[in-house]
């Protein structure tokens, strides 16, 4: 009897244990990390605010069991990213549920049983670089969650945010701003031919540049000795751009026929109906415009129909800001 007696109050000690303290604890786990990052905001941010940028410094990415995708939009608001593990049946999801540029992302993170949790990174533009702020914080429930949250959980997460602070600092320190876009409404349209004069180049991305600029002036030096006219901004056909060696035409439009050389040829334009965009921004990110237009001929069945072409409608010589840069995409189509 006395052994019985001894054992009640033992269990009875162990249930006060379990059951008590946890009356004290927050019904809420909240904790956060914060540094002080080298880069500019808008470096760190692009690191944040675009989900699969999380696989080269989340500290949980690490983990070789998680497989994970990605749905909605790359980047900001409703980006998600959905993981399941190769070892169990846990999985999970976060998802950006708001984002205001350079300043807030808040997420949203779903891990079925286990519950779910908010989480929110805040952006501080300082002298030394930019100060930034990741918070957790999910509900805890009584007893046995408080229990495990204040022991297990919140250590973890701390370390693995600290973690994650320093592997984003080490990422983008040497990292520059990538370059702004906008990708316009895409239309359907129809489009007239016109003479333009051309010359063909074969060159690699790097070598573009310099290519485009010797090619455009001898056309232009061309057209002014033949006595034509220019009757629009100077444009690219694309024939080759996925190759280390990309082929395409410059050209640059006149007002009639004349007669070219062996490097230097007259041609008329396409004629027929086109998918078009228009693309204000760097011209290294017109790239994005072209898989967008591409992407909305594919999921609206229709056909391609011949070479596509952008027509470089601002001349950066007079507009120093590559961000209103405007280029117009076209994609004959049938």
């Amino acid at each position: 009897m006395k052994a019985f007696k001894i054992v009640i109050i033992i269990l009875v000690v162990l249930l006060a244990i379990i059951l008590i303290p946890p009356l004290f604890m927050s019904s809420e786990l909240y904790l956060e990390e914060s540094k002080v990052l080298t880069a500019p905001t808008e470096v760190i941010w692009d690191q944040v605010n675009c989900l699969e940028n999380w696989e080269q410094w989340d500290y949980w990415h690490k983990d070789t069991n998680l497989v994970g995708y990605y749905e909605g939009p790359a980047c900001g608001k409703d980006a998600k990213n959905i993981w399941d593990m190769k070892n169990s049946d846990d999985g999970g999801s976060q998802v950006i549920v708001e984002s205001r540029e350079h300043e807030y992302i808040k997420t949203f993170l779903d891990f079925g049983e286990m519950g779910s949790a908010e989480s929110e990174f805040m952006f501080e533009t300082i002298e030394e670089g930019t100060k930034i702020t990741w918070n957790f914080r999910s509900d805890s429930q009584y007893p046995i969650m408080r229990w495990i949250n204040i022991l297990m959980v919140k250590p973890m997460v701390s370390q693995a945010y600290t973690d994650g602070l320093n592997n984003l600092d080490e990422l983008t320190k040497d990292m520059k701003p990538a370059p702004k876009y906008t990708t316009g409404e895409i239309i359907l349209k129809d489009v007239k031919s016109m003479y333009a004069i051309t010359i063909r180049s074969k060159c690699t991305v790097d070598e573009m540049g310099e290519e485009m600029g010797k090619s455009f002036g001898k056309i232009m030096e061309f057209i002014t000795v033949n006595g034509a006219q220019i009757t629009g901004s100077p444009f690219a056909i694309w024939y080759d751009w996925e190759s280390e060696v990309m082929e395409f035409d410059n050209a640059i439009p006149i007002d009639k026929n004349i007669k070219g050389t062996k490097e230097i040829l007259p041609i008329k334009t396409y004629q027929g109906k086109v998918a078009h965009v228009i693309h204000m921004g760097d011209y290294m990110t017109t790239y994005h415009s072209w898989v967008a237009l591409e992407t909305s001929i594919k999921d609206n069945n229709l056909e391609m129909n011949g070479a596509p072409y952008e027509v470089y409608v601002t001349d950066p010589q007079s507009e120093p800001d590559p961000s209103k840069w405007i280029t117009e995409l076209y994609w004959p189509i049938k």
